[in-house]
């Protein structure tokens, strides 16, 4: 397993965990299993799935759930991941059930943080929770981490029978500092080299983006260029992959990076959702298809939370881990006035 990625289970499913591999793998791993008279033998028991569940969705091709969401192929028994906040209920409960009569599920319920019309909900067996931790983390409103099959769809609803439910742990390949759990994947535009003197702390309002509303696309995405130092501007057309690319230009902490940007003009003058980026959202889609180190979404007004959390959704892949950033109107506005374009 990669030293960028790992889980700290709460929930795991041995059994269909296992279906997972291979049947050399399969055998690999319980070769390893220690003999549960040893000190700490179910600890080490845990940590080898983890691994080798790990492994697998480097290596597997597992999309998320936001991503088979957009591209319109939900169905039952596709198996997905997918990471975000959920309310979970019923554990306690549960677990009094199973000492009284053998078997007891709690449950957990969120809307799809791609689209929150979407009702994600699942349940599973009190009984395979890993550790007493599980207690706090499958409690209330939690973000965690889940691999599963899609078990039902039923209209706005989507029935997930989980694997594992977990934290996971995710460095981006680019190897940049500060390896967390929260939110590895994510640069704020302060971060990047070339933006560093930029004041991204002066107050600005509503009223404020009105200075974009007559500004050309074309001419936002020269401007970045400019700033960045790219000579190569491409002109736009209906099936390009990015609107800007850059192969050495743009940097984090001295590290030059391959970004790939999008920009959205004032033609639609309001906050950006999912339907401003094409058909189904598909400009991520394209984005995310490139070789970039860092996938960039620039927009003339707000930035809505759906669009973050889809850009998130391809940027933390854990065959593909990169970095992702969006630029909002008010960063926009920033920006622009410290080099003068404003």
């Amino acid at each position: 397993m990669s030293e960028d990625s790992s889980l700290d289970s709460w929930f795991l499913h041995e059994k269909l965990a296992l279906k997972l591999l291979s049947e050399n793998e399969a055998a690999e791993l319980a070769s390893q299993i220690p003999d549960p008279s040893q000190p700490f033998a179910q600890s080490r028991r845990i940590d080898l799935f983890e691994r080798a569940i790990a492994s697998y969705l480097q290596r597997g091709d597992v999309e998320s759930l936001h991503v088979e969401h957009l591209r319109g192929r939900i169905a039952p028994g596709r198996l997905i991941w997918l990471e975000q906040a959920f309310y979970f209920k019923g554990l306690s409960a549960a677990l009094d059930r199973i000492k009284r009569r053998g078997d007891g599920a709690a449950t957990f319920y969120g809307m799809l943080a791609t689209n929150e019309s979407v009702r994600v909900n699942g349940s599973y067996n009190a009984a395979r929770i890993t550790c007493s931790t599980a207690f706090g983390k499958l409690s209330g409103r939690q973000r965690q981490f889940i691999l599963g099959y899609i078990e039902d769809v039923s209209g706005s609803a989507i029935a997930v029978r989980p694997i594992v439910i977990a934290q996971r742990w995710l460095r981006p390949s680019t190897h940049i500092p500060n390896f967390h759990p929260s939110d590895p994947c994510h640069v704020w535009p302060g971060d990047v080299d070339q933006f560093a003197e930029v004041d991204f702390k002066t107050r600005l309002d509503m009223s404020d983006l009105r200075l974009l509303k007559d500004l050309p696309e074309a001419l936002i995405k020269e401007y970045f260029a400019d700033i960045l130092g790219e000579p190569s501007v491409p002109k736009d057309w209906g099936g390009e992959q990015f609107d800007l690319w850059t192969n050495d230009r743009l940097s984090i902490e001295g590290k030059q990076l391959r970004a790939a940007i999008a920009f959205k003009g004032p033609a639609k003058f309001a906050p950006m959702t999912i339907a401003t980026l094409g058909k189904n959202g598909d400009q991520i889609d394209r984005l995310a298809q490139t070789a970039a180190d860092v996938l960039v979404v620039q927009h003339c007004h707000q930035i809505t939370a759906p669009v973050i959390n889809m850009l998130k959704a391809y940027a933390s892949d854990y065959r593909n881990p990169r970095r992702y950033m969006t630029i909002d109107g008010f960063n926009t506005i920033r920006i622009l006035r410290h080099f003068g374009k404003l």
